[in-house]
């Protein structure tokens, strides 16, 4: 599910909003997406429900749709932390974005958060993966994650 071209280190962005476009846009580029205005519509859907920020840094936003055709998680880190949404006030230095399609998915979501936050608990590997500069070097911290998925 963690794709290489999904993984973006050290970006200078700067909200929510700029986040989610911007790999919205690279899951419609790399082909994982059948509708990516669609895909973005659930992300903020579930976004709506309760925030996405889960502490350390990091937030998980996700979209379950048949939007997606094929799942993949996301990670991009930025440059500067920023408020990740006002209900929690969390400055965000992380985020995971995962897309699953609505059918024959029902637990894939929740597998690859769980896969996600088991790692995330781990102060050292945070620690790592907030220091890559480069996408490659978080990709392959990250493709730990994808084995613990399988």
């Amino acid at each position: 599910m963690v794709r290489e071209e999904l993984i973006f280190a050290k970006q200078a962005l700067s909200s929510r909003a700029a986040v989610i476009e911007f790999i919205a846009a690279a899951a419609d580029k790399a082909g994982v997406l059948a509708d990516k205005s669609e895909f973005v519509k659930a992300v903020y859907r579930r976004e709506e429900e309760i925030s996405t920020s889960i502490g350390h840094g990091i937030s998980i936003p996700h979209g379950k749709t048949d939007a997606v055709k094929e799942a993949f998680i996301a990670f991009m880190s930025v440059e500067k932390p920023f408020i990740w949404d006002e209900v929690t006030g969390d400055e965000i230095r992380g985020i995971f974005l995962i897309g699953v399609p609505e059918s024959g998915a029902a637990t894939l979501h929740l597998k690859a958060i769980a896969a996600i936050s088991k790692k995330l608990i781990n102060d050292e590997f945070r620690a790592e993966l907030f220091a890559c500069e480069k996408s490659a070097d978080a990709y392959k911290i990250l493709h730990e994650i994808d084995e613990s998925i399988k």
